[in-house]
């Protein structure tokens, strides 16, 4: 990124772009991690649903499911099926049964990420031939 576009992605950043906002996040990450991170947060914030989910995904490797579902279901509300599914998952300890349904309604409508979702969550619980349905359907 040369010193124009540089300046220009900053101004928009000034002005609270959500879509500014996930970029600078993304310029910062190599440089600065946590400034990165604060960039992030206000894109989420603002409704951006790239950010919120990258923002879920880093809730949930940390291990806080609450907060992921939140940002998660931003994503989710913006027609990001991925979101979709990995609202569903972190749901699966609160309601399993609700859970399990909204994932093969994904599955069953084509979205992959839920079919691998599924055949994990079968594998986990021992059942080798519904986890086998689920794998089978990623092909």
């Amino acid at each position: 990124m040369n010193k124009i576009e540089l300046a220009t992605l900053k101004a928009r950043v000034d002005n609270d772009d959500p879509e500014a906002l996930l970029m600078y996040s993304d310029y910062l990450l190599a440089q600065d991690p946590q400034e990165s991170d604060k960039y992030l947060v206000l894109a989420a914030q603002l409704g951006n649903p790239q950010a919120a989910e990258k923002l879920g995904d880093k809730y949930i490797d940390k291990g806080d499911y609450a907060r992921a579902a939140e940002y998660f279901k931003i994503g989710a509300k913006a027609g990001i099926l991925d979101c979709s599914v990995k609202l569903a998952v972190t749901n699966l300890s609160v309601n399993e049964t609700a859970a399990v349904r909204e994932l093969e309604d994904l599955a069953e409508s084509g979205v992959k990420s839920a079919c691998s979702a599924l055949a994990a969550y079968y594998k986990a619980h021992g059942n080798r031939k519904q986890a086998s349905f689920w794998r089978s359907l990623l092909k």
